[in-house]
């Protein structure tokens, strides 16, 4: 995949998911010609413990994302 869909990718994620700004992708080849970015990360909850979080995306080989998952 290159760079710039990947950089495209990631500029969507980090509006949705700003707490994940300084992560960069693994980046895998799935079935069909899809591609998954996996982002890992860590968010502060109120009471001020750190959450290690975790955000999927499934894209086509053009950058179009398909879907995106979180857990926490």
């Amino acid at each position: 995949m290159e760079q710039a869909i990947i950089e495209k990718i990631s500029q969507t994620v980090y509006k949705q998911f700003p707490y994940l700004k300084d992560s960069t992708p693994e980046v895998t080849e799935q079935q069909e010609s899809n591609f998954l970015l996996v982002y890992k990360g860590s968010a502060s909850t109120a009471d001020g413990h750190t959450l290690p979080v975790s955000v999927r995306v499934v894209t086509d080989p053009l950058g179009k994302i398909l879907k995106i998952t979180s857990s926490r």
